[in-house]
């Protein structure tokens, strides 16, 4: 997305998603709390091609990321389960916090391996074939039921969920939050949220907050606003006035 200059500097402040993310760095060094997480590049005389995999959990409030410096890096998303399928523990387990180290040895060689290619694309696709190699069959159609059900509609309740899911409203409460790393009910607002701030959808329709609210399964207003200061820490009309589409799928950031 940015090429590689002198003086770089960018920082965003990145809200609650419906997936997950797991970056990897080279050469750099990392700095997380739970409210954000800073990339600073090794300096030159000091690099020993070290490699860092770093996993985002379920944060639920915005996060700030910063790079003091141009960063070598690669990104992951997955969506909600996926990436249950590629590790040996739930999600929950593997990034309890908001951001975490991952240390591996096959996901270090990967890493070691992965920077040796130069160009994107190849990139990818090596990327690509190492997940297949590591896919594991995971006992989760229940919450995969569960999910897909919330992104579809986000008025579903519990007891909805768990008849579907053909269990009970505890024990889908306990596996959901294992697998997707919050409770259902987190996960509809957030599912509700990230409808409602989707650039390919509203951007240029001159929708009003009454539209958003109402074509977002948001009970009203005062719901929209709740919602919104709970996952971005700003009210609607501050949200949309200071975010920007970042990338070629529009990611929502506020760049400061």
């Amino acid at each position: 997305m940015y090429k590689e200059r002198e003086n770089f500097r960018f920082s965003y402040f990145g809200f609650p998603q419906l997936g997950s993310t797991l970056k990897i760095v080279e050469n750099t060094n990392i700095s997380r709390s739970p409210s954000g997480i800073k990339f600073t590049p090794v300096v030159s005389g000091e690099k020993s091609n070290k490699y860092t995999i770093d996993i985002c959990g379920r944060y639920i409030e915005p996060i700030l990321c910063s790079y003091d410096g141009y960063v070598h890096g690669f990104g992951i998303n997955f969506n909600a389960l996926g990436i249950n399928y590629f590790f040996n523990k739930p999600y929950k387990k593997i990034a309890p916090k908001n951001f975490q180290e991952f240390q591996d040895v096959k996901w270090q060689q990967f890493a070691r391996e992965l920077f040796t290619i130069k160009d994107f694309e190849g990139r990818v696709e090596f990327a690509e074939k190492f997940l297949e190699n590591i896919f594991n069959s995971l006992n989760i159609a229940d919450i995969e039921k569960a999910v897909a059900a919330i992104l579809e509609d986000q008025t579903v309740n519990i007891k909805e969920l768990a008849s579907l899911c053909n269990t009970s409203p505890r024990n889908l409460r306990r596996k959901f939050n294992e697998y997707v790393g919050c409770s259902p009910v987190v996960y509809k607002r957030i599912a509700r949220f990230r409808k409602s701030i989707d650039f390919n959808t509203w951007k240029g329709k001159n929708l009003n907050y009454t539209d958003i609210c109402y074509t977002n399964n948001f009970f009203d207003t005062s719901h929209l606003r709740k919602d919104f200061l709970k996952l971005t820490h700003q009210n609607p009309k501050e949200f949309f006035r200071t975010i920007s589409a970042v990338g070629d799928r529009n990611f929502p950031y506020r760049v400061i």
